[in-house]
C-alpha cells in the first residue's frame, strides 16, 4: 500500500509538470521541483523550493524513502534545505555551470524507533544516546548544471554534493583514527525542474 501512494503520488505530480514542460515558452519563475537521490534523506527523495535573493539562495523542502531492503526499516524523512550559490556560473557551451555551492540540511526521521531528545525516550538511560537520532543538521558542498541555453530542456539542471551530518563530523574529529572520511561524507546526486 505504502508503495502504491508513493506512486501515486509521483505520478500525480509528474502528470501536473508535464503541461509545464512542453506548454509555451514563457519566462520562468523562481519556483522549481526536485528529486535527489541519496545525501542522507533516504534513497530518493523528491521536493519542491524557491529561488531568491537574485538566485544566490536555494531553499526548499523535500519528502525522503528509504526502502527496508537496505536501511533495513522503511524509513520516511522530511527536509528543509537551503543551498548558497555565492559565484557566478561559468557558461559552457549551452550550459551554465556553478562550479560552487554550499549548504545546510535540517533533517526528521519518523518512526517510533527515532527521538528528537533522549528525555522522551524511557527505555535507554539518560545520556546512552550523544545525538538526536530523528533531527539532523547536514553540511555540504558541491555544484550545479543548469541547462540554461538548451531550447527544449532549459528549464531542467543537475546538481551534485558531498557532505556529511553533524553528529558525523563531531565524531570523527574526536576519534579520527577510527571514522575516516569515506564513512562520514556521502555523495548527493540531484535533477531540478524550473516552473
Amino acid at each position: 500500500m505504502k508503495t502504491f501512494t508513493i506512486r501515486a503520488l509521483l505520478g500525480a505530480v509528474l502528470f501536473s509538470v508535464s503541461g509545464l514542460c512542453f506548454g509555451q515558452e514563457k519566462e520562468l519563475s523562481s519556483f522549481y521541483l526536485k528529486t535527489q537521490f541519496a545525501g542522507d534523506i533516504g534513497l530518493v527523495s523528491v521536493g519542491v523550493g524557491k529561488q531568491s535573493f537574485n538566485r544566490k539562495l536555494e531553499t526548499d523542502v523535500s519528502v525522503g524513502y528509504l526502502p527496508k531492503k537496505i536501511g533495513g526499516d522503511h524509513l520516511f524523512t522530511a527536509a528543509l534545505k537551503s543551498t548558497l550559490l555565492p559565484f557566478r556560473p561559468v557558461r559552457i557551451r549551452k550550459v551554465d555551470w556553478h562550479a560552487f555551492s554550499t549548504g545546510m540540511q535540517l533533517s526528521y526521521t519518523f518512526g517510533d524507533d527515532f527521538f528528537a531528545s533522549e528525555r522522551y525516550l524511557s527505555r535507554y538511560p539518560n545520556r546512552y544516546y550523544r545525538f538526536s537520532t530523528a533531527l539532523h543538521l547536514y553540511f555540504f558542498a558541491g555544484g550545479q548544471v543548469n541547462l540554461t541555453r538548451v531550447e527544449k530542456f532549459r528549464r531542467f539542471g543537475a546538481y551534485y554534493e558531498v557532505g556529511t551530518m553533524g553528529e558525523y563530523l563531531l565524531s570523527y574529529l574526536q576519534n579520527p583514527g577510527y571514522l575516516g572520511p569515506g564513512k562520514i561524507f556521502h555523495l548527493a546526486l540531484g535533477a531540478k525542474m524550473r516552473l
